[in-house]
């Protein structure tokens, strides 16, 4: 733990009593007998960089508050997105022989050495939301988390709708190299290809998941193409609200420029309400900790389970946005 202190990462230690009610039950969701009471099972989950957004804030709250719930012991920690910190903490949790390991990967190929070493002392890992470099696929038991090849792909279809098929637009990107970031990135751009030949895009940047860089992004382009900008693909919310606050700033009125975005939150729900954002899809923190938490219970007595399951995201537009609830994260 001592180099896990010098880099800052955060490590909060849920255990709770065997006493809670029906913590030695099998819940209805396991499929299957527990091998041990859930109050002596033990979880190690790190989770990408919950200081970063509100999706993974609430994504880590979950984690702590449902293994709670369960009554297992789960210890959730932050490695502020740097993958150096996160593989010491996958080499951390694997030394103290936890029944399953949660990975949120920082890193598609960084962490695969860690990871390997786990699997190799026996210790299952799923990995959670995004998925970890193909040469590492083979120590993993399964993967959790939302489609994000899909998502792009709604999004190229919601951009060019909301474009009527033409028009010039600009991309926010994620962190490069990480996968979300890729897959958010490569299946727009082959969707928007096929689907909408006549949408140019003028440039692209990253804004690494923060929603103050994408507004400094925007208000970059802005400054750059003026009045040429159609419309925005950001890869997350977050960004999508750091792109409407530039718009805004630069006197756009709502809907002048098409905003569209991957994983909508809270502030995003109402920006579509007010009229500033233009389309993105329901993907929820909750839904995503909690599939990764059952999962890792099932696997830590010995249920097998899906190589990959996935969470529903279906598109949220204008015209169906008040179908969902605002999101509380």
């Amino acid at each position: 733990m001592t180099q896990l202190k010098k880099a800052l990462a955060i490590a909060v230690s849920v255990a709770v009593s065997a006493g809670i009610a029906g913590a030695q039950d099998a819940p209805e969701w396991l499929g299957g007998e527990l091998k041990k009471p859930l109050s002596e099972t033990r979880i190690g989950i790190t989770v990408l960089y919950p200081g970063s957004n509100a999706y993974q804030a609430k994504y880590a709250e979950t984690a702590e508050a449902y293994s709670q719930e369960l009554g297992i012991q789960a210890t959730v920690m932050d490695p502020q997105g740097d993958p150096a910190v996160q593989f010491d903490q996958i080499q951390d949790m694997a030394s103290q022989n936890p029944d399953a390991l949660v990975v949120w990967p920082t890193s598609q190929n960084a962490l695969i050495p860690a990871i390997r070493n786990a699997s190799r002392s026996g210790i299952p890992v799923i990995t959670s939301n995004s998925p970890i470099g193909e040469a590492g696929r083979r120590y993993i038991v399964g993967h959790t988390g939302p489609d994000d090849c899909a998502q792009a792909e709604q999004a190229a279809e919601m951009l060019g709708d909301a474009l009527g098929g033409e028009g010039n637009i600009v991309v926010v990107e994620g962190t490069p190299g990480y996968s979300v970031s890729i897959l958010r990135k490569n299946c727009f751009l082959d969707r928007l290809a096929d689907g909408y030949p006549d949408v140019n895009i003028l440039a692209s940047q990253t804004a690494e998941w923060n929603r103050e860089k994408a507004q400094t992004v925007m208000e970059t382009y802005l400054t750059q193409f003026g009045d040429e900008i159609d419309g925005v693909y950001a890869f997350d919310d977050g960004m999508g609200l750091g792109v409407i606050s530039a718009l805004q700033g630069a006197g756009k009125e709502p809907g002048e420029v098409k905003v569209v975005t991957c994983n909508q939150f809270g502030e995003g729900w109402d920006a579509m309400k007010a009229g500033w954002h233009s389309g993105s899809n329901k993907q929820s923190p909750v839904d995503d900790a909690i599939l990764a938490i059952q999962t890792a219970v099932k696997v830590a007595n010995g249920i097998e389970v899906p190589e990959l399951q996935g969470i529903e995201t279906p598109k949220v537009l204008p015209e169906n946005v008040d179908e969902f609830e605002r999101p509380t994260w």
